[in-house]
């Protein structure tokens, strides 16, 4: 977990992706100045290699995809039974998205995210596994906003390695919030564009269009990579899908992950702490909103790769910053 790592030339083609995910080799090398024009296709491997980069990684629109209104909803569930025996449950579920497992206290626990137009439904099979006794209890909550993305920062405008230990003096600070919402629907998808976004939401066959045609030739559907390369080019386009790659601070294996769902006095506090947490370190964040079911609670929701240092620090100041919102009120 060392910056050593990590030379200035890699440290500088890790930003140009943060900032323009579909850059292409070519501009790397002008942008950047790299003498060997190979270089940007070795380090990006090498990269990959050390658990510093995920390149093809896609995010959707759902606001964008249909007209019927599409939640992602994100259960903690606290279970006492086998792991292997919930998890062939939890994949049964037609809308089952993923899940991860959480830190063990008393009971194991999930946190298990669903694709969901119906919020109804997947709270009966929640409070069916509850009445079976699978499930020891559950919180819901559902996501009907786009995540911001925020990389991390290894080297400072000064030329100092970036600190992976954020402040937390400045929670409360005025700033600019990014627009998270989900786009509006246009037009209807063909068989082909929802094909690709089926694939390249779950990153099937690491989204490789050539492999995707010969998948989708293998259960009947004959599209050309042509058409298939021009149907993703529209998709991005129209916004549908974006391209996100993942920038680790550190090797992945050696990151702590976690997710944070908090919530302030009030709203525009709650915005503020979370876009102010981990600003400018060697944090990389995704961040979003929550509400509960009936949307009368909302909450920040952050999904962070760190160091296990970040954590345990948070944990600490969390308490303080509590005290902070108080005194506001």
């Amino acid at each position: 977990m060392r910056t050593e790592k990590l030379t200035e030339n890699r440290i500088l083609l890790l930003q140009e992706l943060s900032k323009n995910p579909y850059i292409s080799n070519k501009d790397l090398i002008n942008i950047a100045g790299f003498k060997d024009r190979t270089y940007p296709t070795i380090a990006k491997r090498e990269l990959t290699r050390q658990g510093y980069l995920t390149e093809n990684n896609f995010e959707i629109d759902y606001g964008r995809l249909c007209k019927n209104e599409i939640d992602i909803l994100y259960a903690f569930i606290v279970f006492d039974c086998e792991d292997e025996y919930l998890q062939k449950i939890l994949r049964s579920i037609r809308s089952y998205r993923e899940s991860f497992s959480l830190v063990e206290i008393c009971f194991s626990s999930y946190l298990v995210s669903f694709y969901s137009d119906d919020n109804k439904k997947i709270r009966e099979i929640l409070d069916y596994l509850v009445d079976k006794g699978i499930v020891y209890s559950y919180i819901i909550y559902k996501r009907h906003h786009k995540y911001y993305w925020r990389y991390p920062v290894f080297i400072k405008g000064n030329g100092k390695q970036a600190s992976s230990i954020p402040s937390f003096d400045n929670l409360l600070k005025d700033r600019e919030i990014p627009d998270l919402n989900f786009g509006k629907y246009e037009r209807r998808l063909s068989l082909m564009d929802l094909r690709i976004i089926d694939h390249f939401q779950a990153g099937n066959l690491n989204c490789n269009l050539k492999k995707i045609q010969k998948y989708e030739k293998e259960h009947g559907n004959l599209f050309s990579y042509f058409k298939l390369k021009k149907s993703l080019r529209e998709l991005i386009k129209r916004r549908i899908i974006e391209k996100k790659p993942y920038i680790f601070p550190y090797p992945s294996k050696e990151c702590y992950k976690f997710v944070l769902c908090l919530r302030a006095n009030t709203f525009e506090n709650t915005q503020k702490i979370i876009f102010n947490l981990g600003e400018k370190t060697r944090i990389f964040e995704k961040i979003t909103y929550v509400s509960s079911l009936d949307n009368k609670k909302k909450f920040g929701f952050l999904e962070c790769v760190t160091s296990p240092v970040f954590f345990i620090k948070l944990m600490r100041n969390l308490a303080v910053s509590y005290t902070h919102l108080r005194a506001h009120e």
